[in-house]
């Protein structure tokens, strides 16, 4: 057996046990997704059918789809997808989700990662058994000579008078012979060290892989993200000498929060930050010493950072987690006995697997966007019953309005376009009525916030906005229908009142000089908010002068 042949022979194992361990890992990644996928489907398919029984004029054929979800009567039949279905009017209704997308993008990451993976090993090999062949054939060469040297003892008997001359010059070469023969040696023990450090890295990396796929083949999708943070923060930190503490932080909502603790007080999990600059763990990656973080923490931080314990920090490891080439959060390793974690650089993948966790719950989002278009539809179709586009119309005036009062202008904007939601229950006789209204009439038209108000508050990301919703007939006089005085009532719900008045003359044809004549007699009788009019008037004049 050649020299390059025995010291390869083990990688051989390794390099097809690595490959296995790969395809099993890729295998648990895909079954995760169809099962979170399967889970969001079934959940959306419940409030869909919740939704639907609200409105039994609403035919089938208005149900909001997308790209890559399908609601129809036929259960399409597509490569990659999870489904689920429901009884609708006596006939089964399928909502169907395309995976195919996410299924390619996963398989084409995951075989970039492995052939770089295999290409990183392969060159490593090849170098190995590049110098390991060329200090065989040195080796092979320097055992010709001696074997020369060996006969020409055996077989020429040195001649008693040979010349001193010839003696020393024979001296030298086989001292020449020698030195070869050291340097060689140490060039293959050099290699063979090499392989033996090449091989233990390998090693490291099967474990590591190991211990990624076991904690994610024990994370239940169903389990809340905080959950999950949890128990992979508290095994990866099992998986490390050294490590004692650490942290998981993400991004929700335009703002940082920790979702995930060991070794510090829950204290932790209140701190929120609102810029990127305020978190270290989003400012560097990979080993910090304890030196920076206490240099670079804010000092509006600095107490409650002391109070949970960090400053018990020596150093600490930053794992960044990307989603969509955006930094949305990292998983923070910490010691507090050492200086200086030493963490190999290839525990980052393990950034990117818990990332795929939080695309997941990316497209949640998406569904709650999806939501929030069904319930604008139902909006849509008041203005229709009366033949207005006023929600619309409320929605982007009152988004200009909260952006020159420095409030959330899309939130804003949302409460006003769903600020009618109420009205979907109410039938076609009150909404058109020309006349005057009679009281128990009336009574029906100011109910119509709080029945907004408890559609919207059904959903956890509408619960913000139901409230504008429901003081948006509120009277700054406090003689509204919860009796709250101006600054008492949300300034989203003064806009939308204001702006709501304002298109409602506009639709029965009244010019801007009489609808602003009209708002300033209720700003005088205490309804209307003096500053918001005030404003909606420089607004539309500018829009006049332009």
């Amino acid at each position: 057996m050649k020299i390059s042949e025995f010291i390869l022979l083990d990688d051989n194992k390794k390099y097809l046990y690595l490959t296995v361990l790969f395809l099993m890992f890729f295998t648990s990644i895909l079954i995760l997704l169809f099962y979170f996928e399967k889970h969001n489907v079934e959940n959306f398919t419940s409030l869909l059918k919740e939704k639907l029984a609200y409105e039994s004029v609403l035919t089938l054929s208005k149900i909001f789809s997308t790209k890559d979800l399908t609601i129809s009567f036929v259960k399409e039949k597509k490569t990659f997808f999870v489904s689920a279905e429901f009884d609708f009017e006596g006939r089964k209704v399928y909502v169907i989700k395309d995976l195919t997308f996410e299924v390619i993008v996963l398989s084409v990451l995951s075989l970039i990662f492995f052939l770089f993976l295999m290409g990183i090993i392969t060159f490593k090999r090849k170098e190995i058994i590049k110098k390991v062949k060329i200090i065989s054939e040195d080796l092979a060469k320097i055992e010709g000579n001696l074997k020369y040297f060996q006969n020409y003892l055996e077989y020429n008997p040195i001649v008693k008078k040979m010349k001193v001359e010839e003696l020393e010059s024979l001296k030298e070469s086989v001292n020449y012979l020698q030195e070869i023969i050291v340097r060689n040696e140490r060039e293959l023990l050099d290699s063979i060290d090499e392989v033996v450090k090449t091989k233990k890295d390998l090693e490291d990396i099967n474990t590591f892989l190991t211990s990624a796929y076991e904690i994610l083949a024990n994370v239940n999708p169903k389990d809340r993200i905080e959950d999950v943070a949890q128990y992979i923060l508290e095994e990866l930190i099992d998986i490390f000498k050294d490590v004692n503490a650490g942290s998981i932080i993400l991004k929700q909502n335009n703002k940082f929060k920790y979702f995930a603790q060991v070794g510090y007080t829950d204290k932790l999990k209140e701190i929120e930050f609102c810029c990127e600059n305020d978190v270290i763990a989003i400012q560097f990656e990979g080993y910090v010493s304890g030196d920076v973080i206490k240099n670079k923490n804010n000092e509006v931080f600095d107490e409650v950072f002391k109070e949970v314990g960090s400053e018990k920090i020596k150093s600490t490891y930053v794992i960044p987690i990307y989603v969509e080439q955006e930094k949305v959060g990292s998983i923070c390793l910490d010691s507090f006995v050492n200086d200086k974690l030493k963490i190999p650089e290839y525990v980052n993948i393990f950034g990117k697997i818990f990332g795929n966790f939080l695309i997941l719950k990316v497209y949640e989002n998406s569904y709650k966007k999806m939501f929030f278009e069904i319930l604008k539809m139902f909006v849509e179709s008041v203005d229709k019953r009366v033949g207005k586009i006023h929600s619309r119309n409320v929605a982007n005036l009152s988004k200009k309005l909260a952006k020159v009062f420095g409030v959330d202008e899309m939130k804003t904007w949302e409460a006003a376009m769903l600020h009618d939601i109420g009205k979907v229950f109410l039938s076609d006789r009150i909404l058109k009525k020309p006349g005057r209204l009679t009281n128990a009439e009336k009574v029906q038209i100011q109910n119509h916030v709080k029945i907004g108000y408890e559609i919207l508050n059904r959903f956890e990301f509408l619960k913000d906005i139901s409230k504008i919703v429901l003081y948006h007939h509120e009277r700054c006089d406090g003689k509204g229908i919860f009796g709250l005085k101006c600054e008492e009532i949300p300034l989203e719900s003064r806009i939308i009142l204001v702006v709501d008045a304002y298109f409602t003359m506009k639709n029965k044809g009244f010019d801007d000089f009489t609808i602003f004549d009209e708002l300033y007699k209720d700003v005088e009788n205490g309804k209307l908010d003096r500053k918001v009019v005030e404003e909606l008037e420089k607004i539309v004049r500018r829009k006049k002068d332009e």
